[in-house]
């Protein structure tokens, strides 16, 4: 786990305190370490991608230009092979071929995702060690507890259950999907009609908009309109905390981080106060009560419910329902704040985008959403797809828990395997010769048979394998009504006040980029 750790606080870390780091480490160690730059002489090792630093390798092109890095490799390397890639000390392996990612993906047995969100909760959320222990029982790449057989761990272990739990929860067509779609979207009316009142035009910021009004609907239909009465400073805490996510995983020291260390604080005593008023208020809900007002979607009852039973501190309870938290939004906010952003860029859009939700929503005489139309209107889809394909900057990460073929290549235990999805978002896949790949395009996705094939097999902004985000379907059900009720209700202009907005720098790797600075809407009312 040392190994990951290093490698990913590499991954993570600012280009100038990378660079300071270095200046200094090259300064002790490059005659030291001289012996281990030399390259593998084993031929069933991956090629080694060349980088001319010792010590630093290939780091400051990864986390710096990486769009220019990745062109740079293809014209370099020979294509559809596993790479070795050296940074700060360690190697680990590279993947940035389409074909080459499904294969590690389905290669469950011997690469573990499993190890890196135990590292989450030791160093993010610092799960205490007794809980930690409970809660990791049955994580693949993990042993047995001592004197407990197999049989025994599955018959305890959490992480299982819990995903047995989204895929019969969130998908399309599931009782709790056709639940919390039309309850998102009456929670989301009750904002518009909250920002807006009676008047004609409003303006609002986008991180207001979006971070605070879109969280609270959405986490209305999660955990339950009554979170936001034991944590009405939630929202806040949360940007504040997500700001300093990454260099709490790289270990930073914690007086260094004392706003983000504080928000995490705030925000799992929100939490425990949140489980405490659900025990009190509903204590025997039935298990297939798919939503209740205190605890809010059957699966956050159930989670509370199973790491209860497993022993687990009221703070370590929270802290797993914070793990949740922070997939619920992390992603999901910074990609619709880019999709509005690039619509309103585009005003041309808006008109043909009014036209396609009007096929499936209705506001009068009340709100009504045919939610199986929404999701499959062509424009929308495409414009979601292009500005995850932009917007996301994943990396598909595994821990390899035993030697690995791929390719007539040995993949060691105990490195880590890394994809990153802009690798294959930007791929000569995606080039047209009007609308280069770096660009946005709304239409790229309006295609049909083999063309949309291509494009989606490089498109991966959701991981993949065992852990393709089974909430996906439930995302773009949000999105779409969220985007689609604001333009049928209003006439919608951006102000860039602050500047242009780009992605935030650094954040290279770590899913949906939060834009960089705020800017604002104006909602003019059209009826």
């Amino acid at each position: 786990m040392e190994l990951s750790t290093s490698i990913l606080g590499w991954l993570h870390s600012d280009g100038s305190l990378a660079l300071g780091s270095t200046v200094f480490a090259v300064a002790i160690f490059s005659v030291v370490l001289y012996h281990r730059l030399v390259p593998s002489k084993d031929p069933r090792d991956p090629p080694l991608i060349p980088y001319t630093l010792p010590w630093l390798g290939s780091a400051l092109s990864f986390t710096g230009d990486f769009v220019k890095f990745i062109k740079w490799i293809r014209q370099v390397m020979p294509p559809e092979i596993p790479y070795r890639l050296y940074m700060g000390g360690q190697t680990l392996y590279y993947i940035n071929s389409p074909r080459l990612y499904a294969k590690v993906v389905r290669i469950s047995k011997t690469m573990s995702f499993d190890l890196l969100e135990r590292e989450i909760f030791v160093k993010i959320f610092e799960m205490e060690k007794k809980d930690l222990d409970r809660f990791c029982i049955g994580m693949h790449g993990m042993p047995p507890p001592p004197g407990m057989t197999k049989e025994e761990v599955d018959q305890i272990a959490l992480a299982p259950t819990w995903m047995k739990q989204y895929h019969d929860n969130l998908p399309s067509g599931t009782a709790s999907f056709e639940f919390a779609t039309p309850k998102f979207s009456a929670e989301w009316q009750k904002h518009i009609q909250m920002i807006t009142g009676e008047n004609d035009e409003t303006k609002i910021s986008m991180r207001e908009l979006l971070e605070h009004h879109f969280f609270w609907a959405a986490s209305a239909v999660q955990f339950g309109p009554h979170m936001q009465e034991v944590a009405p400073g939630m929202a806040e805490q949360f940007w504040e905390f997500e700001a300093g996510f990454l260099k709490l995983f790289q270990d930073t020291p914690k007086w260094m981080l004392p706003g983000p260390i504080k928000a995490r604080d705030e925000i799992i005593a929100g939490l425990e106060r949140w489980i405490v008023q659900g025990e009190e208020h509903a204590p025997n809900v039935p298990d297939d009560v798919i939503w209740e007002e205190w605890w809010g979607s059957q699966i956050l009852r159930q989670r509370v419910k199973l790491t209860r039973e497993a022993g687990l501190s009221l703070r370590s309870q929270a802290a797993h329902q914070f793990g949740l938290l922070l997939a619920l939004n992390a992603n999901t906010i910074p990609a619709v704040s880019w999709m509005m952003i690039y619509i309103l860029r585009n005003p041309d859009l808006i008109p043909r985008l009014r036209e396609e939700a009007a096929t499936a929503i209705t506001l009068e005489p009340s709100l009504n959403i045919d939610f199986k139309t929404l999701i499959q209107l062509p424009l929308f889809v495409s414009v979601l797809r292009e500005t995850l394909r932009l917007a996301v900057s994943n990396m598909t990460a595994r821990v390899v828990t035993d030697d690995t073929e791929l390719e007539g290549y040995i993949l060691k235990k105990g490195r880590m395997v890394v994809a990153p999805s802009y690798a294959l978002h930007l791929s000569p896949v995606f080039d047209n010769p009007e609308h280069p790949a770096t660009e946005f395009w709304a239409e790229r996705f309006m295609v049909e048979g083999s063309e949309r094939a291509k494009l989606l097999n490089s498109w991966r902004p959701f991981a993949g394998g065992i852990t393709y985000c089974p909430g996906r379907y439930l995302v773009s059900a949000e999105l779409f009504s969220l985007v689609g009720m604001l333009i049928l209700q209003f006439d919608m202009t951006l102000d860039e006040v602050n500047g242009t907005v780009q992605h935030t720098a650094g954040r290279g790797g770590t899913g949906a980029v939060r834009p960089d600075r705020d800017s604002y809407v104006t909602l003019k009312r059209r009826m």
